[in-house]
């Protein structure tokens, strides 16, 4: 079979984009999508919903990576505000994010924090095999060092 060829039973599941919207009641509709879990996207997803006509109030919450929007029947249709909000989602999320340079520095000094981790590890196991207690108090001290800058980078997840 030709590598291009695209079975059957798979081309429906991987055409087919999941829906965000997971409640949808007279008045009020709830989207739920990992993404939101980013304050930054959520507030601009919010910002964009509110100007969407008939849209009265909307409530976010990044750790549940929700929005909740109420708005007026007599104003729009559910279906067609569905449709919109579906869409600016998608916009949004094709949209880099602002904060991208800031998490990839971040990413960058913990990779150089694990090598600096590692090495300086290996460098007190083998001079404290070879005898040299200073070098090995010299290793374990850079690898201390490394390992705060370790701790850090990741604050905020190990103080939860």
């Amino acid at each position: 079979m030709p590598s291009n060829t695209v079975l059957p039973a798979m081309s429906g599941s991987i055409a087919k984009p999941a829906t965000r919207i997971v409640s949808a009641t007279p008045g009020r509709i709830r989207i739920r999508d990992r993404a939101l879990r980013s304050p930054a996207l959520l507030e601009r997803l919010e910002a964009a919903v509110n100007c969407f006509e008939g849209v009265t109030e909307t409530r976010g919450n990044a750790a549940a990576a929700s929005l909740v929007l109420h708005f007026d029947l007599a104003r729009t249709a559910v279906e067609q505000l569905e449709s919109e909000v579906e869409r600016a989602l998608d916009a949004l999320l094709r949209q880099p994010a602002a904060d991208s340079g800031s998490k990839s520095r971040r990413r960058q000094i913990n990779r150089l924090a694990k090598a600096g981790m590692l090495g300086s590890l290996a460098v007190s196991l083998a001079l404290v095999a070879a005898g040299k207690k200073r070098g090995h108090a010299v290793a374990g001290a850079l690898f201390l060092g490394a390992l705060g800058v370790h701790l850090t980078v990741h604050r905020k997840s190990l103080l939860r």
